[in-house]
């Protein structure tokens, strides 16, 4: 992730975790169980207020948190001190080591646009690296954002890298991941102009 957008989030992290903390992600969080084998040891990149990594923990899940930001992880620790043994700092893509383990599922909400295409694509080779066999990799990434770009660039020095859906589909099976499932979801901070999309995809 860029130096830019991690930043942004290092100066702003508790802003963006009490932010993140109310986000209506009831349709997200129905989506990742239906993806995900009950009770399966789960990876999470970017996992900001720790929000989602609670919520799995509390339907039965294994579950590792990571964010590329020192600060959000600090506030994992305030937000949700029971995820205090089960977060650690990982920036993407390096930090996805095999030293990790391997995985029944994986997930990335709204992190992978703020990577270039090559780290995506390194990413996404990690990712697969870490899966077991048919294993789930679930994220989540704009479908529609209306803020002003420029060079993939918005105002705050985020960098949000746009594909389109056959973009995503071709990376992903060009790191041996199948999407077989998608769904569209409005944004959960009811912001005008963002609309998500889901994807579940399986390890080949």
């Amino acid at each position: 992730m860029g130096h830019s957008t991690l930043d942004y989030y290092n100066q702003n992290a508790l802003k963006v975790a009490l932010r993140y903390e109310f986000a209506d992600v009831t349709q997200l969080h129905n989506f990742l169980l239906s993806g995900l084998k009950p009770g399966g040891r789960l990876l999470e990149l970017g996992c900001g207020s720790g929000r989602d990594a609670a919520f799995m923990i509390r339907q039965g899940f294994k579950v590792l948190a990571t964010d590329g930001c020192a600060s959000m992880v600090e506030q994992v620790k305030r937000q949700h001190p029971e995820l205090t043994e089960h977060v650690e700092h990982l920036q993407l893509p390096d930090g996805l080591s095999n030293e990790l383990g391997t995985y029944d599922g994986i997930y990335a909400v709204a992190v992978l646009m703020h990577l270039c295409v090559p780290n995506i694509e390194k990413t996404l080779l990690g990712v697969t690296s870490l899966l077991a066999p048919q294993g789930r990799f679930v994220f989540s990434v704009p479908a529609r954002r209306d803020d002003d770009m420029t060079k993939e660039f918005d105002s705050k020095g985020r960098r949000f890298t746009a594909l389109s859906p056959d973009g995503w589909i071709n990376l992903c099976l060009k790191c041996n991941l199948q999407i077989i499932r998608t769904m569209m979801s409005d944004d959960g901070l009811g912001r005008d102009g963002i609309v998500w999309m889901n994807y579940l995809t399986k390890k080949l």
